[in-house]
């Protein structure tokens, strides 16, 4: 069995509880027959794992691959009902996705983003600085050397969003336009 299949054996049969990729795509899946960026075995794995809880991502692996990769990817990890901690480095990664991790996942409580070029518009920042202030398990929030591919959108709020995880009431910067607007939608929805 080579070291592929037995990662992907050990992921579907619940057999490990950290996983940590920081190598190519091609190192990875050295020996079998996987074109570059094909990460289906790797997500057809994760889809059914109930065990990992500590996931780090870094160096070459996610850099190299095609950002919808990276998406499907961050989206199928935001759905691991065990996943505590996830360490994210060294790439370009949509804050979308990071929006629908933050949403998605409940059991998560410390995620690390280091070297990182957050890609997407100010709402989307926004919603992650929303989503951290307000996620009900969330302890831990780490960003270092990160920066924001938009111009003039600045990552103070967003640095702080991780400490305000408790409501409205412990969140300095609540009164933002964007949760006015939130409120007033919801108000109207109601």
């Amino acid at each position: 069995m080579s070291d592929l299949h037995f990662l992907l054996w050990q992921i579907e049969s619940n057999m490990i509880r950290t996983l940590e990729i920081n190598k190519e795509v091609e190192e990875v899946f050295a020996g079998c027959e996987i074109r570059f960026n094909d990460i289906s075995l790797l997500l057809k794995a994760l889809v059914v794992n109930e065990s990992i809880r500590s996931i780090r991502f870094e160096g070459d692996f996610l850099d190299c691959l095609h950002p919808e990769s990276r998406s499907e990817l961050i989206q199928t990890i935001s759905y691991l009902p065990s996943l505590v901690k996830f360490d994210l480095g060294d790439t370009p990664i949509m804050v979308s996705d990071l929006c629908h991790l933050i949403t998605r996942s409940r059991s998560l409580r410390s995620l690390t983003l280091h070297d990182l070029v957050l890609q997407g518009d100010p709402e989307d920042f926004n919603a992650l600085e929303l989503g951290l202030s307000h996620h009900p398990s969330i302890k831990e929030v780490e960003m270092n050397e990160c920066a924001p591919a938009t111009i003039g959108v600045d990552l103070v709020h967003l640095k702080m969003a991780g400490k305000c995880n408790k409501g409205p009431s412990t969140c300095p910067h609540t009164s933002s336009p964007l949760i006015a607007r939130k409120r007033m939608h919801a108000a109207k929805m109601a």
